[in-house]
């Protein structure tokens, strides 16, 4: 089926990302008759409040009719987001651009609960909060509503791992669960040669690459972030850099000779002192005069550098 994009509201020639809604040629859909977009559509790009506002957008009143026809024309879907844009400002603002087939084929999950709608749903909420990652994610059960205006609670949707999702059970007080697994890749550092334990990192010595971070021990880094720290442990070649692979280097060390200043920008005078304690930069040391012997307290501004209080 030929797929055509349209861009609405665009402006000039803004090169900066903006969010993208498309529509599967063919979507599988839950048994209930109000149909939204955040039913069928994948969203890249949208932050958690505009994903929240496109999911929330009726494409279908009654869904049902699509039982007969099966089918979904791309006009009617257009119409619609052409009036939620002129009506909401945040929609409009964002500028998102849309991808949708001339007629897109609607399937009803054999189950009250579309475990593909789920999964898409889950999806791009989770795009919203990082979009740079990438998402797998498993559902594993589904439960069966007893009304068809059932709604999936995602505010307790956690970044990774297992999670069970609350399903509020139309009317009723009841809440169901649905259960699943979620495993985020994201770009990572990683050594292309063997750096031994207490080398320099360079810039050179890594390249990113889309890593499985769904139990990664600590946060993740930038290439700029590792740059010039060195390797707490020896890292084969391939290995993905967390945080605590590294080490900075300390601004003064305990014995080193380093340059002390005192005054401000219009006055100002140097010497050099002997560090009685090793620090980065920002931590108080106590440095030491070695014609007076005389130990006085400052503060590392700079690599071989600090300030006397």
């Amino acid at each position: 089926m030929k797929l055509f994009a349209v861009l609405l509201l665009l402006s000039g020639s803004q090169s900066f990302a903006r969010p993208e809604v498309s529509i599967p040629a063919t979507v599988e859909v839950s048994q209930r008759p109000l149909l939204r977009l955040g039913d069928v559509a994948v969203v890249k790009g949208a932050s958690p409040s505009l994903m929240n506002r496109l999911d929330a957008i009726v494409i279908r009143e009654d869904a049902r009719e699509l039982l007969i026809s099966q089918k979904l024309e791309s006009k009617e879907v257009l119409k619609i987001l052409k009036a939620e844009m002129e009506s909401d400002e945040e929609i409009r603002a964002a500028k998102p651009s849309f991808r949708i087939p001339s007629q897109v084929k609607v399937e009803f999950a054999k189950t009250p609960m579309s475990r593909e709608e789920v999964q898409r749903k889950i999806t791009n909420h989770l795009a919203a909060r990082c979009n740079e990652c990438e998402y797998n994610i498993v559902i594993q059960s589904t439960p069966t509503p007893v009304s068809r205006t059932w709604d999936l609670d995602l505010s307790q949707l956690g970044a990774k791992g297992g999670f069970l999702l609350p399903v509020r059970d139309g009317d009723s007080r009841q809440i169901k669960w649905v259960s699943g697994t979620i495993r985020v890749s994201k770009l990572t550092p990683v050594t292309r040669r063997l750096i031994s334990q207490g080398e320099r990192v360079t810039a050179q010595d890594l390249q990113m690459q889309m890593v499985d971070v769904t139990f990664a021990k600590d946060s993740g880094l930038r290439i700029e972030d590792a740059n010039g720290q060195m390797a707490a442990r020896a890292l084969p070649v391939g290995t993905p850099v967390w945080a605590s692979d590294l080490q900075r280097e300390p601004a003064a060390k305990r014995g080193q000779i380093v340059k002390a200043i005192i005054g401000d920008d219009s006055f100002e005078i140097s010497a050099n002192v002997q560090a009685e304690d090793t620090g980065f930069v920002g931590d108080a040391i106590k440095v030491k005069n070695l014609d007076t012997q005389k130990v006085l307290s400052a503060v590392i501004i700079e690599k071989g550098v600090v300030k006397l209080q």
